[in-house]
């Protein structure tokens, strides 16, 4: 009995301490702490499940968060976070604890938090606990609980026309969105382009150190739509894009012999591309490897 309940708690467990963490790996080690605790506790004086799962794991994420801020400090270049790959597909009455605020945008948005405000509101806004539930959790009172959530959400909010921070309004760009990107690109199309970017767009680059990337966000889209149709420019003629949606989520996969070498989303406001988000680093590509079968290559 214990384990099927765990089991039925596995996927909101993992979604939820990815948006903790930002990694695959650390939200699997942090599940099987979690697998771990609740072998050994005497299940008889458990009476909500769910809510001492879901306590357990924000709490072994919250240790987590502060040496993942230290390690984050030495990242070469700009950081983003590992894109979301199901473990499985959602249950439909789990579907949005097991999928919404997984996003690229909200994930990166997330990084402006501390620890704790970090907690607070995705126990909040995605699995919609009480202040007074919360508030245990993180040891402070209701009332400077509310406080944490204000801040919370005022620092996701962007500042200036310089703030690398995504829009907070943005969604998920679908295929067709994407494909016209590809094609405007593909066509040296500037003018495609520029209608399909927002006035303060953000590409926002992560390549580890260990591939090509910008150094730095770049704004507009000028510096955004002459930095792609550059690049597009001196890619190997082997090189196949394909195209697949995760999480609700769709993403522009470039590969060569077999190997994804670039992945890239992007978030949309009122019909034009605001934030687009190009991954190079090769470890964090390697997620991929699992699902490109199932993806569709472009026609270009």
């Amino acid at each position: 009995m214990a384990d099927r309940i765990f089991e039925q708690h596995r996927g909101r467990l993992t979604a939820l301490a990815y948006r903790m963490l930002g990694s695959h790996a650390d939200a699997e080690d942090a599940v099987q702490d979690v697998w771990l605790r609740w072998r050994n506790q005497d299940q008889d004086t458990i009476q909500d499940a769910t809510g001492w799962l879901v306590r357990v794991c924000s709490n072994i994420c919250l240790d987590v968060l502060k040496s993942a801020r230290r390690q984050r400090e030495n990242y070469v270049g700009h950081w983003l976070p590992e894109p979301w790959l199901p473990p499985e597909q959602p249950k439909a009455e789990a579907e949005l604890i097991e999928r919404d605020g997984l996003g690229q945008a909200y994930m990166l948005m997330l990084e402006r938090l501390a620890p704790i405000e970090r907690v607070a509101l995705v126990l909040h806004e995605v699995f919609e606990w009480m202040h007074d539930d919360i508030a245990p959790l993180i040891e402070r009172t209701p009332n400077n609980t509310r406080q944490i959530l204000f801040r919370a959400r005022r620092k996701m909010q962007r500042e200036s026309d310089r703030d690398a921070t995504p829009e907070p309004d943005g969604t998920a760009c679908d295929r067709d969105r994407l494909d016209a990107f590809v094609t405007a690109i593909g066509t040296s199309d500037v003018g495609r382009l520029l209608d399909l970017l927002a006035p303060d767009v953000i590409l926002h680059s992560d390549g580890g150190g260990k591939a090509l990337a910008t150094a730095n966000p770049l704004f507009g889209p000028d510096h955004v739509s002459r930095f792609f149709i550059g690049v597009w420019g001196k890619r190997s003629p082997d090189e196949r894009v394909f195209a697949i949606t995760l999480a609700d989520a769709c993403w522009l996969l470039m590969v060569e012999d077999g190997i994804v070498t670039t992945a890239i989303s992007a978030t949309e406001r009122d019909g034009q591309i605001v934030d687009l988000f190009v991954h190079r680093n090769p470890d964090k590509l390697a997620l991929f490897s699992a699902v490109l079968a199932d993806a569709n290559e472009i026609a270009l």
